[in-house]
């Protein structure tokens, strides 16, 4: 007859046999009554190793030669003496990359100036097109650098004595940097380097450069005085200088008694979420190119003007109160007008005074 007694020992049963025979030890279950509370936490970590990072002693240096994509190199803070550090200071949460961005909207602009066709007659139509970018802190200033590259079409139609070209282009690149402009002192630079040509007459006049050194000097809280010089790099308009007075008697009325581009503007309306300006003034226009004249001479080639004008400009309350704008639209009078030439001077005409319609986005 066989007889079992249970028992519990370390994890194991032992069944007896009644005839006497030898114990037979089986492994089972402990008693659930006896196990109690376990003691090790099954969430905790198993003591595994854990697997070694680049760089440890365990795995050392990342492989140089992977099967896809360059080899592993940890990112690194450019140098202090780099070109992004020393243009536009250290700044170790932001990428070079970051610092280039749109500041505005890419620009457009047309305007036409009628004329007839006769021998001392010329209609013109103008087209420019832009981009501005915005490079932070230029200099650790906290300043931004704007540079912007545009590209201008004019379109010309009369001067039949002379038989100018149907059209010439500009090729610009401009800068502008300005100092604090909250400041009494204020600093306001820009250069413009570009290739004024019907590109057909590339010659050394056809690279010319452009800009200004203008400085504010706040005598009021509402009254700047400006002043300093404008570089045209034109055969009869060189450099001019740059005098006057920028007055704000009241948020919405700016007069800027500023030689050579005097304007006076007040507040007109408002549309939506837009305030609209009504303005006039004028300013020196025309341009410098390199051209073939109908004789094959290639030469420089100024027309130069004064446009009086008058029209509405358009834009956040808060952009038209510090002389910004989204857009405009304005017509005048172009008046004083004159072609020369370099090589050719006997060639020289004055056109007539005529009218300009122009409108822009962006400018």
């Amino acid at each position: 007859m066989l007889f079992i007694a249970p028992s519990y020992s370390l994890g194991q049963r032992s069944i007896d046999w009644a005839d006497g025979s030898s114990s037979l030890m089986l492994v089972t279950f402990q008693d659930g009554s006896e196990i109690g509370t376990p003691d090790f936490d099954p969430y905790d970590n198993s003591g595994a190793p854990k697997p070694p990072g680049f760089g440890s002693e365990g795995m050392g240096a990342p492989p140089d030669k992977p099967w896809f994509g360059q080899p592993y190199t940890a990112p690194k803070e450019p140098p202090s003496g780099s070109i992004p550090n020393r243009l536009f200071g250290s700044n170790s949460s932001t990428r070079f990359s970051d610092l280039l961005r749109f500041a505005e909207t890419p620009r457009f602009q047309y305007g036409w100036i009628h004329d007839g066709k006769g021998g001392n007659d010329l209609s013109l139509q103008e087209i420019d097109l832009s981009v501005v970018f915005a490079f932070p802190n230029f200099l650790n200033t906290e300043q931004p650098i704007y540079v912007s590259p545009s590209f201008g079409l004019n379109l010309l139609q009369g001067g039949g004595n002379v038989g100018l070209p149907n059209q010439v282009y500009s090729g610009v690149l401009e800068m502008q940097w300005q100092t604090d402009p909250n400041e009494r002192f204020s600093m306001d630079i820009g250069l413009g380097i570009g290739v004024h040509s019907d590109f057909q007459t590339l010659t050394g006049d056809s690279l010319r450069l452009t800009g200004h050194a203008l400085f504010n000097l706040g005598l009021t809280e509402d009254t700047t005085f400006r002043g300093g010089i404008v570089y045209f790099d034109r055969l009869e308009i060189k450099m001019l200088p740059a005098i006057g007075l920028f007055w704000r008697p009241h948020p919405e009325a700016r007069i800027d008694l500023f030689f050579p581009r005097p304007r006076v503007s007040q507040y007109f309306t408002t549309i939506n979420n837009y305030d609209v300006w009504w303005y006039y003034g004028a300013e020196i226009g025309g341009g410098s190119w390199t051209m073939r004249q109908a004789g094959g001479s290639k030469t420089q080639t100024d027309i130069n003007d004064i446009r009086v004008t008058t029209g509405f400009e358009f834009g956040l309350p808060e952009q038209l109160r510090v002389a910004e704008h989204i857009g405009f639209i304005e017509a005048g009078l172009v008046i004083d007008r004159e072609v020369r030439f370099r090589s050719t001077p006997g060639n020289d005409f004055d056109p007539g005074t005529t009218v300009l319609l122009r409108a822009g986005l962006g400018y």
